[in-house]
C-alpha cells in the first residue's frame, strides 16, 4: 500500500484492482474479444425466442407433441449433417466473413417468417422450413464463432473465454423465454421474429469490424474429404476429446430434446400458459447462469473431465424430478438445479476441445463437436414416438435416467478423460 494514505482510501483503491484481476475482466479486456461476445449475447437470444416461440405455434397449430419434436428435429438435422463441414471451412477461410453471412442469412428467414405470421398464413409447413433454415445457420455458426475465440484471446485465456460465451448463453435462456412468452402473449408472435431479425443485424455490426492475426486462417489444396478425415484420426487418439464427443451425443439425445417438448410440459402436463411457459424456460437459464458466472470466475479448473461429466449426471437426475412432478413450484425448482448441471456442460465442452485440440485442428474439432451436437435429432424422434406411447412424463424420465448411467460409465471407462487437469 502507497504510505500516508488513509485506510478508506487504500480499500477504495483496492477493490477496483480486486474486481478487475478476476478472469473474466481480464478475457473481456480484450477488444476484439469483447466484440464477439456481444455479438454472441445476441445471437444467443435470437435462437431462445425462436426456439420458443415456434414451439408454442406448432403446438397451437396442430395439438401434437410429435409436431412439435419435428420442428426440434429439423431445426438440429442440419447441425448432424453439415456441422462438420462447417468447421472444416473455418479452418481453410476468412472465419469472420463466414460469420457475416451467417447472420444475414438468420436475418432474411426471421423477417420471412415474421412476415408469414402477420400475414395469417403462418403453418406447420412454414414452421418446417423455418426450423431448417435456422438449423443450417446455426451448423456454419458455432463451430466458426467457437474457433474465433482462440483466435482473439489466445490459448491461454480460451478456458475464460469459452465460460463467458457460456454466461452469455445462460443470460440469454433466462431473458430469451421470458421475453418470447411475452410477445406470444401481449403483442403477437410475428413481432418475435421482427425482434430476431433487428438481432442477427446488430450482430453484423459488431462483427464487421473484427481484426484477426495474421495467418489466421490460411486455404489448403488438400481436398475437404481427406482433411476432415484426418482431423478424425487425430480426435481418435485423445481420450479426453472422445469422452467429450461421446457424452455430448449422450446428453443431445437423451437429455436436452426436453426443451422442446417445454410447450407441451407446460400447457399438457402442468396446466399453464405462454407466460407460464416463458418462466420454465427462464427457471433452466437462471441456474445455468449461475453456474456459467462461478465457472467464468475461475482463473482455472483443475479437473475438468470430472466436472464435465459430473454437471451431466446432475442435469439428468434433476429432469428425472422435473418429469415426474405436478407441480409448477417444483418444474421451476428442478429445471433451475438442472441448469447448474448444465452450465458445467456446456462450459466445459469446447473447452476441453479447444485446449486439446492443436491449432490447425481446431476448427475440425469444433466441426465434429458440433456433429456431435447434431445427433439431437435421432433423441427428439425417440422422444416424440415415446411422448405419444406412454406419454411425456416418463419418456423424459426414462431418457433422463438412461443419460446418467451412460455418461458415469464413459467417465469410468476412459481415465484419460477422468483425470484430464487444468
Amino acid at each position: 500500500m502507497a504510505p500516508g494514505v488513509p485506510p478508506r482510501r487504500r480499500r477504495a483503491i483496492l477493490v477496483p484492482a480486486r474486481i478487475w484481476s478476476l478472469a473474466p475482466a481480464r478475457t473481456l479486456a480484450v477488444p476484439q474479444y469483447r466484440r464477439l461476445w456481444f455479438a454472441s449475447l445476441l445471437w444467443n437470444h435470437a435462437r431462445w425466442i425462436d426456439q420458443v416461440i415456434i414451439g408454442w405455434l406448432v403446438l397451437e397449430i396442430t395439438n401434437s407433441a410429435w409436431n412439435v419434436a419435428l420442428t426440434g428435429v429439423l431445426r438440429s438435422l442440419p447441425v448432424l449433417v453439415f456441422g462438420i463441414l462447417g468447421g472444416a471451412i473455418a479452418d481453410r477461410v476468412n472465419r469472420r466473413s463466414l460469420l457475416i453471412v451467417s447472420q444475414a442469412s438468420g436475418l432474411v428467414v426471421a423477417l420471412a417468417v415474421a412476415s408469414f405470421i402477420a400475414a395469417g398464413s403462418f403453418t406447420f409447413e412454414t414452421a418446417m422450413v423455418a426450423s431448417l433454415l435456422f438449423g443450417l445457420q446455426w451448423a456454419i455458426d458455432f463451430p466458426v464463432r467457437r474457433a474465433l475465440v482462440p483466435d482473439l484471446v489466445g490459448r491461454e485465456m480460451t478456458v475464460n473465454a469459452i465460460a463467458l460465451e457460456s454466461v452469455s448463453m445462460n443470460f440469454s435462456k433466462v431473458i430469451g423465454p421470458l421475453v418470447a412468452g411475452w410477445l406470444i402473449a401481449v403483442v403477437g408472435a410475428w413481432t418475435g421474429y421482427v425482434a430476431i431479425a433487428a438481432l442477427f443485424g446488430a450482430q453484423i455490426v459488431l462483427i464487421a469490424p473484427l481484426r484477426l492475426p495474421p495467418g489466421v486462417p490460411a486455404m489448403s489444396g488438400e481436398s475437404l474429404a481427406r482433411y476432415v478425415a484426418r482431423g478424425f484420426g487425430e480426435m481418435r487418439r485423445s481420450q479426453a476429446m472422445v469422452g467429450v464427443l461421446l457424452i455430448t451425443v449422450y446428453m443431445n439425445v437423451l437429455a436436452f430434446p426436453y426443451q422442446t417438448l417445454l410447450p407441451v410440459f407446460a400447457r399438457d402436463v402442468l396446466g399453464v400458459d405462454s407466460i407460464g411457459l416463458g418462466v420454465l424456460g427462464a427457471a433452466s437459464g437462471i441456474g445455468s447462469f449461475l453456474g456459467a458466472m462461478v465457472l467464468a470466475s475461475k482463473g482455472s479448473l483443475p479437473r475438468p473431465g470430472w466436472l464435465f461429466a459430473s454437471g451431466s449426471v446432475a442435469m439428468s437426475g434433476s429432469l428425472i424430478a422435473f418429469a415426474l412432478t405436478r407441480d409448477f413450484g417444483v418444474a421451476i425448482g428442478a429445471l433451475a438445479i438442472s441448469g447448474l448441471g448444465s452450465s458445467a456442460f456446456a462450459a466445459l465442452q469446447s473447452t476441453i476441445i479447444l485446449r486439446s485440440a492443436s491449432d490447425h485442428l481446431r476448427g475440425r474439432a469444433m466441426g465434429i463437436l458440433t456433429m456431435a451436437i447434431g445427433t439431437a435429432p435421432f433423441g427428439l424422434l425417440e422422444i416424440g414416438a415415446l411422448s405419444v406411447a406412454i406419454g411425456p412424463p416418463v419418456a423424459l424420465a426414462l431418457n433422463a435416467g438412461l443419460c446418467a448411467i451412460l455418461v458415469a460409465a464413459t467417465a469410468a471407462a476412459l481415465p484419460g478423460f477422468r483425470s484430464l487437469r487444468r
